[in-house]
């Protein structure tokens, strides 16, 4: 897996075994929507994985992103797919149940990239999380990717559907404050 644009363009991404990491196909279509967004904006990646996400935002000029990654050996690949892009100074990482990162995070996220394991249901704990602490920045997004046949409701917790697209058996929707 590649870095699709801007200045980590073709740099190589290592895939942990256990991720399912979001294809160049999706992430290609997920920036052209948050075109006018990216740069200059302070991103979470919450459930990183390799990060392929958080860098494509950062390759694309993000200002900063926050990555973290709950399993150990994940944060391992994560932290050398930091280092080979070269995103040491403008990124930060933790390696945390997705809760403790989001109380550590004390600071308000333009983009919020949400792509837990399918399974586990942690949208509407992620979101209420986001709103108790403040995380959201005024105009921000959330971005969450999901399975088809999960489909998210409309309206969670005070944040509003705005976007929804399909690609193959992956959803993904744009929430933002109702």
């Amino acid at each position: 897996m590649r870095i699709n644009s801007g200045r980590f363009k073709y740099r190589k991404l290592e895939i942990p075994e256990s991720a399912r990491p979001t294809t160049e196909k999706v992430r290609e279509a997920v920036f052209s929507m948050l075109i006018g967004r990216v740069e200059g904006a302070t991103v979470l990646d919450l459930f990183a994985g390799s990060g392929s996400l958080g860098l494509e935002a950062l390759s694309r000029w993000a200002e900063f992103c926050v990555f973290n990654e709950g399993d150990r050996k994940n944060y391992k690949i994560l932290k050398n797919n930091i280092t080979n892009c070269k995103a040491e100074e403008i990124s930060s990482i933790y390696n945390n149940d997705f809760r403790k990162a989001l109380t550590l995070a004390n600071r308000e996220f333009d983009i919020i990239f949400v792509d837990p394991p399918y399974r586990e249901g942690y949208y509407g704990e992620v979101f209420e999380l986001v709103e108790e602490y403040g995380l959201l920045a005024d105009g921000g997004v959330i971005v969450a990717e999901h399975l088809n046949d999960n489909e998210l409701s409309d309206n969670i917790l005070g944040f509003s559907r705005t976007k929804h697209k399909r690609y193959g058996t992956i959803g993904v929707d744009f929430f933002e404050r109702a």
